[in-house]
């Protein structure tokens, strides 16, 4: 670690312990180091509490609306989940307008809009613990009826899931 970078990284590792209070000013040092001191950045990004992802949420957060200090409540407000959402979409043109998107939706639909897929209003979600051979079935079924894998999850499970649902009433 280069001496004049030291009390940067010091800085961000004292912000990571209180992420959720200063998500803002850790996102704008951890673009400092990403830009100035991959290496530091990289070491940074493997604590725990942090971690890889929600490292480079966090700078493209900083890429999008750093510098913009008078939306600091604003987007305190709206969250580091939401904003990173539409962080990678934003220009100067479309901010205000995805700013007030993230205001009145929900995270996940604020991701289901973002993909182009229209938002559940009034639904509900099912948090499924399954073994491996039960996941196995599942990914087989749902992806029969339509699903689409995506990394670790699918495009599409829900309607693909009733429909597998439906076919098996009958």
């Amino acid at each position: 670690m280069e001496n004049e970078l030291e009390p940067l990284f010091f800085e961000t590792l004292l912000l990571i312990a209180r992420f959720n209070d200063n998500f803002l000013e850790l996102a704008s040092l951890l673009r400092q180091l990403y830009e100035t001191s991959h290496h530091d950045f990289k070491t940074l990004i493997s604590i725990p509490q942090l971690g890889p992802r929600k490292g480079y949420y966090l700078v493209e957060i900083d890429k999008a609306f750093g510098g913009n200090e008078h939306l600091r409540p604003r987007l305190n407000k709206i969250g580091w989940t939401k904003l990173q959402l539409i962080a990678k979409h934003v220009t100067p043109d479309n901010r205000e307008d995805l700013l007030k998107l993230a205001e009145a939706h929900t995270a996940k639909n604020l991701e289901r809009i973002m993909r182009g897929v229209d938002p559940i209003v009034d639904g509900r979600s099912v948090l499924l613990g399954f073994t491996a051979e039960q996941f196995a079935a599942f990914s087989a079924a749902i992806l029969a009826q339509g699903a689409v894998k995506n990394g670790q999850g699918f495009i599409g499970k829900e309607a693909a899931l009733v429909a597998a649902l439906e076919k098996h009433k009958e």
